[in-house]
């Protein structure tokens, strides 16, 4: 994993993804100033049914392409046009299906809604596709453009259409110029996937993405639901408002995620290639190791100084959700361990046991929402979604140690855990005096470099070189 390759593909994903959130956090502070609660509420709610049609509308054909890329590679521009070319004929039917079921039902009020989300899930199906071939290819310098200009973009476009043209139904303004600009990003996907290939029908590469893919259609819904039924639940069973500032601490630890998502773009076709050449637990434990600690410092570092932060981004209605930061941090670090054994189930194509584990934990979820939420809300939400994904952190671990038994020993994750635990005790009990926090963060950072030092100079030798000078 230190070889150039992988640093430069690295360091292109690091910077795409701090632009690409970088730009949806700074811009967090803009629209919960110019939307109300209710209509970020209802935003949120919208791209919640978004990150469900496109697993659908695209039958999670990206999951099947990182294992094409290895077993078909060299007929990998044709495989990629089959796919696309199916997602586009089997999205067009869904959507003509959804439409005319709207008409029927007398729902012509909210037409325009359903066809955005429809075509906007859709478009999200095929970008997401790409993004995974351009992953595997290590296209990096592509893949950030994609990753950047469409958030970028709709932004931009959002902001002013909303200060601009809606005076009320503010929402529009974020949801019309979003589905545009992603169409727009997908038009060109699909331009660039057949100007390669323009094969339409093959039936083995179409059996061999769906053997994989289908069984995490209802993985994706149900990791989906994990990450999206609490504001759509909160929307339902409590108000858009409260869903609003839920979705605002969410959106908070997306600072997190810029390090995950950038790392993830390297480990995934690093690990299954040595998992490929067999025999490599070893070096795949060393670098897991570091990769874990390196998330565990990150998520500490970002508890102790969330309040200002979240401060910094929102009005004085949006403070309240803060008390909920400890659990939504704990989440994401959560989603990040879990993932790891995730990783060696798609590897084994054991993709049914997957879909089966998402499913009880989004049950779980689903089943203390119902619970919880009526009576506490959306800080109820932030707990059960927490519980829901430590069940789904047990179940994969324990079916991927089957399958891998030497990989990622639990006894890796004991002083993670312990580290996030002593800071949310620190966050509850110092949340109004920072200056305290932020002192003992950044004496814990300092004490963690300095623990880290052999491996830093390991991976950046030129820094041990520079301070022996």
């Amino acid at each position: 994993m230190g070889t150039v390759n992988y640093k430069k593909a690295s360091t292109y994903y690091l910077i795409g993804n701090i632009f690409n959130k970088g730009v949806a956090f700074l811009t967090v502070p803009v629209f919960t100033r110019i939307l109300s609660t209710y209509d970020y509420g209802i935003v949120t709610t919208y791209n919640s049914w978004i990150a469900i049609l496109s697993m659908i509308m695209g039958f999670a054909l990206h999951t099947s392409i990182r294992m094409a890329y290895v077993d078909y590679k060299e007929e990998i521009d044709d495989f990629m046009s089959v796919t696309t070319f199916f997602t586009i004929v089997t999205s067009s039917v869904i959507t003509a299906i959804v439409v005319l079921t709207a008409l029927m039902f007398g729902m012509s009020g909210q037409l325009l809604l359903f066809i955005l989300c429809m075509v906007q899930g859709f478009a999200t199906a095929i970008i997401q596709d790409y993004i995974y071939f351009l992953m595997m290819k290590y296209d990096y310098r592509l893949k950030t453009a994609l990753m950047i200009l469409p958030n970028l973009v709709s932004i931009i476009l959002s902001v002013l259409a909303i200060t601009i043209i809606f005076e009320t139904d503010k929402y529009m303004g974020r949801i019309i110029p979003t589905a545009i600009v992603t169409s727009i990003f997908a038009l060109w996907v699909i331009f660039l996937v057949f100007h390669k290939s323009r094969m339409l029908w093959n039936k083995e590469y179409l059996k061999y993405g769906l053997i994989i893919s289908a069984p995490l259609i209802i993985h994706g819904i149900a990791l989906s639901l994990l990450s999206q039924l609490d504001r759509i639940m909160i929307t339902l069973l409590a108000d858009a408002s409260q869903t609003g500032i839920y979705s605002l601490i969410y959106n908070f630890s997306m600072i997190a995620t810029v390090i995950t998502t950038s790392l993830e773009g390297v480990w995934v076709p690093w690990f299954l290639q040595k998992m490929k050449e067999k025999g490599q637990e070893k070096i795949i434990n060393i670098i897991a190791k570091d990769y874990i600690n390196l998330m565990t410092y990150a998520m500490v570092g970002l508890l102790l100084t969330a309040p200002e932060i979240v401060k910094l981004m929102a009005d004085k209605s949006y403070w309240e959700g803060i008390i909920i930061i400890p659990p939504v941090v704990l989440a994401n670090f959560v989603i990040f361990i879990y993932t790891l054994y995730v990783n060696i189930e798609h590897y084994y194509k054991k993709t049914v046991y997957i879909t089966c584990n998402t499913l009880i934990a989004a049950a779980v979820n689903l089943i203390l929402n119902f619970i919880f939420i009526p009576e506490y809300g959306y800080i109820a939400a932030a707990y059960t979604t927490l519980a829901s994904y430590i069940v789904s952190f047990g179940l994969h671990s324990i079916y991927a140690k089957k399958l891998a038994k030497n990989l990622y020993p639990i006894s890796y994750f004991y002083r993670p855990f312990i580290h996030l635990m002593f800071s949310c005790v620190i966050f509850y009990l110092l949340m109004d005096r920072s200056w305290f926090r932020w002192g003992i963060m950044l004496i814990y950072i300092a004490a963690m470099l300095f623990r880290e030092r052999e491996r830093i100079f390991q991976f950046f030798p030129s820094i041990k070189m520079k301070l022996r000078k």
